[in-house]
């Protein structure tokens, strides 16, 4: 799970947001007869911001991200619609009757090619990055493992261990030893004391 206070965290919202609204205000936008004005758009970054930092919690899979797409899609259609004005290169209803699209099935299909061009660049592209971001982290102390083996470190100064030498007696009789050299001697009663 990713940390609330990462900043790749709120890199890849800002990416997911900047993705999604680009590609649903210029669908949007070439089949209405009307632009978005930039209050909108900055609306709907924040809104899709928001969504897509609370969403960035952990890795999800291509339904999910597909699902969440189709909703951020929906309401980003929404804000464009409800803050649309008449477009000043737009001639009034010409522009819709030209294409025919408007209020058919066009808006819907824009909204839902620009939802499936975001989803496979989330699934395909958060795969691409999390690769490359593994084999990034990989690398990253390898210069610091090559300065290392050309500066040689100095090595810590450990204490001198003198062995301990015990005192050999020299010259001294042990009077009370028993030498046990040679073959042992058999196990026969003495009959006699000496």
């Amino acid at each position: 799970m990713t940390d609330t206070r990462s900043p790749l965290r709120a890199l890849r919202a800002a990416l997911f947001a900047a993705v999604a609204v680009i590609l649903a205000a210029m669908g949007h936008s070439s089949l209405s007869a009307h632009d978005i004005p930039p209050s909108a758009l900055l609306i709907a970054l924040g809104v899709t911001a928001a969504a897509g930092w609370f969403a960035a919690g952990r890795r999800r899979g291509t339904r999910a991200i597909g699902a969440g797409l189709l909703a951020v899609q929906g309401v980003l259609h929404l804000i464009f619609s409800d803050a649309g004005r008449p477009a000043a290169h737009h001639h009034g209803h010409q522009a819709e009757t030209a294409l025919g699209l408007a209020d058919g099935a066009g808006m819907p299909a824009v909204h839902l090619v620009a939802a499936a061009g975001c989803a496979l660049w989330l699934a395909h592209g958060e795969a691409a990055f999390f690769r490359l971001a593994g084999t990034a982290f990989a690398f990253a102390f390898t210069p610091l493992r090559l300065l290392l083996g050309v500066v040689r470190l100095p090595e810590p100064v450990r204490p001198v261990v003198r062995p301990v030498v015990r005192a050999r007696h020299r010259g001294v009789v042990l009077a009370h030893t028993v030498v046990r050299r040679g073959p042992p001697t058999p196990a026969v009663p003495r009959a006699t004391a000496p």
